[in-house]
């Protein structure tokens, strides 16, 4: 079988629950590098929150980020391609917003803005240790992030609720699907809501770059391990779940790898390559 391009979620996939780059991830990545093989990461991180050690590993020559919102070119440092929200869109969510008890993040232009209540104190929304790490980290805090994301409404790549209790995620999660129309609502933590707009999504962002590239979906791999992975695995021939993923991940996957502590990717990929 010939891969040519590898598409890789980061968090709870490819990095590791302490977000680092294992030995065995890192050279098994190599050697794909080295066969011409492209390495595109895709998160739901913003751009600027994507870590140096994938930024800067050879062969990442593009990534895309906010959940298929946007694709980045490493090289030259610039976004190729957005999917922003609607204006409609936004004025909507930031109704729900005003109406419910959550945190409100907004992704403008690679960046993340976040309440400034949210940046405190992480912890009381359910972060774990290494999240509140990541969130204090890469945030810019906002005081009044309603103000804020309306002025900016024509420049959003994505918006996440943070809830503080699943019954309010789930419930928020139904309605936003179902009230505004052009959005893609999906989830890669359960605590956490993740709105972009309809055409965005890791799948058919993964599938706009497969055609910039010149690259069939028959000679893809992909990995992930959340729900908002599921377009991304179900959009190439070799959509390859981890042991740590979701149900619903697992259920969309050619077949479920290691976890990502127990360097999932590699294993997949010495099979595939």
């Amino acid at each position: 079988m010939s891969i040519k391009l590898i598409a890789s979620d980061l968090d709870g996939t490819l990095l590791t629950n302490t977000k680092e780059l294992s030995v065995k991830n890192r050279k098994v990545l190599s050697e794909a590098v080295k066969k011409g093989v492209y390495i595109v990461p895709a998160t739901g991180r913003s751009y600027q929150a994507v870590p140096d050690i994938i930024k800067e590993f050879p062969g990442v020559e593009y990534i895309i980020t906010a959940n298929g919102g946007a694709v980045y070119s490493v090289g030259e440092n610039r976004r190729i391609y957005e999917c922003l929200l609607k204006d409609s869109s936004v004025e909507a969510c930031l109704r729900v917003k005003k109406a419910e008890d959550v945190i409100m993040e907004v992704f403008i232009e690679g960046i993340p803005y976040s309440e400034e209540i949210y940046i405190k104190d992480p912890a009381s929304y359910g972060a774990t240790e290494y999240g509140v790490k990541y969130i204090k980290a890469t945030r810019k805090p906002i005081k009044d992030i309603v103000s804020f994301a309306l002025k900016s409404r024509n420049k959003l790549d994505s918006i996440a609720f943070v809830c503080k209790k699943k019954e309010t995620q789930e419930r928020l999660y139904r309605e936003l699907e179902n009230d505004i129309p052009e959005v893609y609502v999906t989830s890669s933590v359960p605590n956490l809501i993740e709105i972009g707009h309809i055409n965005a999504g890791k799948g058919k962002t993964l599938l706009w770059l497969l055609d910039r590239l010149k690259i069939s979906r028959e000679e893809v791999a992909a990995f992930g391990d959340a729900d908002n992975d599921c377009s991304m695995i179900e959009a190439v021939k070799y959509g390859i779940a981890m042991g740590n993923a979701t149900e619903n991940c697992k259920k969309c996957a050619v077949f479920v790898t290691e976890t990502n502590e127990n360097d999932g990717v590699a294993i997949a990929l010495e099979k595939l390559l």
